[in-house]
């Protein structure tokens, strides 16, 4: 009797693992087939000789970040049957009766969407970014889309130094050769009143970044009431790191989980918003409990007595309320986006009350 518990357990994160591989199986094909028929549309259309393997592998190398996109109703779906199908085999009647409360019931499925958060947002999602951007690589080269095309978009950036600060304004940016074209480096000091006083200017040609300085060519440093003086090449210490400048327009969904954090400080070293990338970063942080509050709104939608009658109706219910979470989610996402709403707010308000609001609902309705 001591092995039933455990081997109980067992069994029921076994069916889990069914429920969800059923899930994977079937959603994954769905945005598989979504994906390549927009393939064949964005791609097809513009290259006549492209095979329908390299439509293929393009969807496949999409496919990761794809599944992490779609992990909350894999689990959402993937724990409704299971738990419908239990209850329709009157096993959870028999779990009540041999003592089970729900919370022990649920208690595999919670670990294992605990489990699947933490991997999805550690392995999943650098794997899923890497692939990424191998697709991007892979679609450029049969598009023929040039990588070198210059953003002619003025630049701008502030970098704070021990002395105070430094403003950057460039006509340019050359993505590829990390350059800035054209580069106007001002120079200012803190009084000790706190007051920005101008100190200098440097202006280049271009400015390179390479490993923590900015190499100019053709500087001349002007400075008030001095006449202007030719510099040559020069190199001048910076904490901008490259991701922070010369990916700057890249989406945040393409970068790994773990380049995040680095990519969040160089950003706001840089002195450019590093919202979006901080909305991310909360966001995979938080991806094991979406899938919880998943996995407990699942739970509330079917732990009802199959022979109560409605529980395919409670099913349905379910479902709906994960579209719903999900939209709402989306909702306080583009809020953070913007900055209406701080990235940590945005990213864990849904899945926390979601949660919360689950729990409390299994609570009320199981245990009294």
């Amino acid at each position: 009797m001591l092995h039933l518990p455990r081997r109980l357990s067992r069994y029921i994160a076994l069916e889990t693992l069914i429920g969800l591989a059923g899930a994977v199986m079937v959603i994954g094909a769905v945005i598989l087939l979504v994906d390549f028929v927009e393939q064949s549309r964005a791609i097809g259309t513009r290259v006549e000789s492209i095979s329908a393997l390299d439509l293929l592998m393009l969807t496949f190398l999409k496919a990761p970040l794809l599944l992490e996109e779609t992990l909350p109703f894999v689990f959402l779906f993937g724990v409704l049957a299971t738990l419908f199908r239990l209850n329709r085999r009157s096993e959870l009647i028999v779990m009540r009766a041999s003592g089970y409360s729900a919370w022990r019931i649920l208690s595999a499925p919670i670990v294992i969407a605990l489990l699947t958060g933490i991997l999805g947002a550690t392995a999943l999602n650098p794997i899923g970014a890497a692939m990424n951007a191998e697709f991007e690589r892979r679609q450029e080269a049969l598009t023929s889309i040039r990588t070198d095309v210059e953003a002619e978009d003025p630049v701008w950036l502030r970098e704070t130094t021990p002395e105070g600060f430094t403003v950057i304004a460039a006509r340019a940016l050359d993505e590829n050769a990390r350059r800035i074209r054209n580069p106007s480096f001002f120079f200012y000091t803190l009084t000790e009143g706190g007051a920005p006083a101008f100190e200098r200017r440097i202006d280049s040609s271009h400015a390179d970044l390479n490993a923590g300085f900015w190499v100019l060519e053709d500087a001349v440093e002007r400075a008030p009431g001095q006449d202007a003086t030719d510099l040559g090449a020069i190199s001048i210490q910076t904490f901008i790191d490259r991701q922070a400048l010369f990916e700057r327009s890249r989406s945040p969904r393409g970068v790994a989980f773990w380049d995040l954090p680095g990519l969040i400080r160089s950003a706001r070293a840089a002195g450019l918003d590093a919202n979006r990338y901080e909305l991310r970063l909360h966001s995979l942080l938080a991806l094991p409990l979406t899938l919880i509050a998943a996995t407990l709104i699942a739970a509330a939608a079917t732990l009802r007595l199959y022979r109560l009658g409605g529980a395919g109706a409670f099913a349905l219910a379910g479902g709906i309320s994960g579209f719903v979470v999900y939209f709402f989610q989306e909702l306080l996402r583009s809020f953070g986006a913007t900055g209406t709403l701080p990235p940590i707010t945005a990213a864990w308000a849904a899945p926390a009350i979601t949660a919360l609001v689950a729990a409390i609902y299994i609570a009320s309705t199981e245990d009294g």
